[in-house]
């Protein structure tokens, strides 16, 4: 009973420390400029995409011979698909971005596989980053399919009222993205490793089994709504 008690003592000592594990590392700070783990991790991550796609799409033929060119007609196709069923005919210009907001989010919610990263989707300025990023673009879609006054006539419709409302949703769709995904990689983070310090054995596996589809989820999620805003702002 002793080793019982002196256990959940030293476990309730480590929980109020917690929240330092998720600070990030900080390398340089020079006023409000600050390079930190989550920057060099999410700098890491790009130049590990680059390389993968360079590497993936060289020397590609009209029929795959190359497993290497199968994986990555197929990663296309996946993509393509999943745009299509919701922006229909103007799948063509929008895929290779949401593509590549989707892939660049997954790799970001895997990386804590390799302990020396940290993850960065679980830092709100990296999500609130995406968000910006990928609100930008929608709003660069739509005019560019209706024309900018085609654009500001939306914010009308149905009728000029409206104008207040769709003039907040602008602010809130990034809010909303940037929240939603720093919430669930952030709390899933902080779980585990609550996890970790109460049952330190088997059942952390099934955790990180739980973390994996989570990663999955947010990245698809995410990607599936900047995906319906675009189509539906074209429509």
């Amino acid at each position: 009973m002793e080793i019982i008690a002196n256990y959940f003592k030293g476990m309730l000592e480590e929980l109020p420390h917690l929240l330092d594990t998720t600070k990030p590392v900080v390398f340089f700070q020079e006023g409000y400029f600050r390079i930190s783990s989550t920057v060099t991790t999410t700098w890491f991550i790009m130049l590990m995409i680059v390389i993968f796609v360079l590497i993936i799409t060289s020397k590609l033929e009209k029929i795959p011979t190359t497993r290497r060119q199968s994986i990555a007609e197929w990663i296309t196709m996946f993509i393509y698909d999943f745009v299509y069923s919701i922006c229909g005919e103007k799948t063509k210009k929008l895929y290779g971005t949401f593509g590549g907001i989707f892939i660049t989010i997954l790799v970001m919610n895997f990386i804590w596989v390799i302990p020396i990263f940290t993850t960065p989707t679980a830092s709100y300025s990296t999500t609130l980053a995406l968000a910006l990023i990928g609100n930008s673009y929608v709003q660069f879609a739509i005019i560019r399919e209706k024309n900018i006054f085609g654009y500001l006539k939306g914010y009308f419709e149905p009728n000029a009222f409206m104008i207040i409302g769709n003039v907040i949703g602008i602010f809130a769709v990034p809010l909303s993205l940037s929240m939603r995904l720093f919430g669930n990689m952030f709390s899933g983070k902080i779980l585990d490793s609550i996890v970790m310090i109460a049952l330190p054995f088997l059942v952390p596996i099934v955790f990180s089994l739980l973390s994996i589809l989570s990663a999955i989820i947010q990245a698809y999620v995410f990607t599936l709504l900047l995906t319906m805003f675009t189509g539906e702002g074209i429509e």
